[in-house]
């Protein structure tokens, strides 16, 4: 099977995609993947032909938007998203439109509107994929924020559908400029009528009892290769100590950049160990910052983390076993920072544009002295164990696969 994978977005966005490459490729399919190119490294796995498309973003100016969008409402949030999903949108729409012929099979992320146009209108047979289930429409549940009507909650979806409506204007103006037949497709949330994939762990969503059949869940995307070893300096530093509060934004930027250095000088004065990932200009033995590592080690040896509750982050933690702690800045995070909360391995999440380094060191100091928290996460761990996403993605993808 020759197989197109299409993502942008933030390095969360990129690695599962990776890890899906890689599985293909080991199962004798070619894999061509497409991506911003900002991107391309992440994605340069043997076997895995790389093309770019789209706008320069470089890490900085992804960080700069996540916490411009931060700052933000949900519905100013989409507008924020919006504007740097389709920079340069008619280059990168006629870039793809390059790219996909070809292929057997596209699997796009729900979130790239410019390769859901692309598919559509070349006629491609496609699949996609969507790493939470924030805008899944279901009776089951209303969209979050809003109140539920149990079997009215369909009404609260179409709804929902019409508000995110009013940002489709740009987009609609992009495809007609690039020659794309399309209009109105709903931005950030395209499903694929063949097979629409969840790649969420089921021991943490909630799973909707009314999905399409052309939905699955395939459990969480995670890796499950030997882990890479830590750096020698962070592993002595480890070994000299009890385990750490372990804290990182991922591609988040900074809009509580003080009050997240408040929290760790009080988390400090209180005795306990952090490792930051990230930079500080607090100094301590007892702090350590670090730079891109494996976080399945790391987390592995914490007491607790914190994290601003993106998907793969949320995820790899409690695959680790240890309680959380989380800060979402935008999009899904809320929602998973509220499932972890309810599940009881996380304090009650925090809102970002109003965080107290007091409160927050409060909620990470009493997190990880609670033996009830630790245990509930290693349930939570053991639950998980055997879950292997990545492997059903690629079983459901071949399935569908001409002939």
């Amino acid at each position: 099977m020759r197989v197109a994978l299409a993502t942008v977005g933030t390095s969360g966005d990129i690695r599962p995609f990776a890890l899906l490459a890689r599985e293909l490729v080991a199962r004798g399919h070619e894999v061509t993947a497409i991506t911003w190119p900002v991107h391309q490294t992440a994605l340069s796995l043997p076997g895995v032909h790389v093309e770019t498309a789209g706008p320069h973003a470089d890490p900085a100016r992804i960080a700069t938007v996540a916490a411009e969008a931060a700052e933000k409402g949900p519905m100013d949030q989409v507008a924020v998203l919006r504007d740097v999903h389709l920079a340069d949108g008619d280059a990168h729409y006629r870039r793809l439109r390059q790219l996909l012929p070809g292929h057997d099979l596209v699997l796009l992320h729900s979130i790239h509107g410019l390769a859901h146009a692309a598919a559509l209108d070349l006629g491609l047979r496609w699949a996609s994929v969507v790493f939470d289930p924030v805008l899944l429409p279901t009776r089951t549940a209303p969209p979050p924020g809003m109140p539920t009507l149990g079997p009215a909650n369909r009404l609260l979806w179409g709804m929902l559908d019409r508000m995110l409506a009013r940002a489709n204007g740009p987009f609609d103006e992009i495809l007609a400029s690039a020659g794309s037949a399309q209009r109105g497709l709903p931005l950030f949330r395209a499903r694929s009528p063949l097979l629409h994939l969840l790649g969420c762990s089921p021991a943490i969503m909630r799973v909707p009892t009314d999905l399409p059949a052309s939905t699955e869940v395939t459990g969480a995307w995670a890796d499950r290769s030997a882990h890479d070893p830590l750096p020698d300096d962070l592993r002595s530093w480890l070994d000299d100590g009890p385990p750490p509060v372990s804290i990182t934004f991922g591609s988040m930027g900074g809009p509580a950049t003080a009050a997240i250095d408040g929290a760790i000088q009080l988390i400090l004065d209180a005795g306990r160990r952090v490792a930051l990932q990230g930079a500080t200009s607090l100094d301590s033995p007892n702090l350590a910052t670090i730079g891109a590592v494996d976080h399945r080690p790391l987390f592995a040896r914490s007491c607790l983390v914190v994290h601003h509750g993106g998907s793969g982050t949320t995820h790899t933690v409690a695959r680790a076993g240890v309680p959380q702690v989380v800060v979402p800045h935008v999009g899904d995070q809320r929602y998973w920072a509220d499932r972890l909360h309810r599940l009881g391995v996380s304090a009650k999440p925090f809102d970002v544009r109003s965080l107290n380094a007091a409160r927050l060191a409060e909620a990470i100091l009493t997190t990880a002295a609670d033996p009830a928290r630790a245990v509930t996460a290693t349930r939570l761990a053991a639950q998980m164990h055997d879950e292997d996403g990545v492997g059903a993605a690629a079983e459901a993808l071949e399935a569908i696969a001409p002939g």
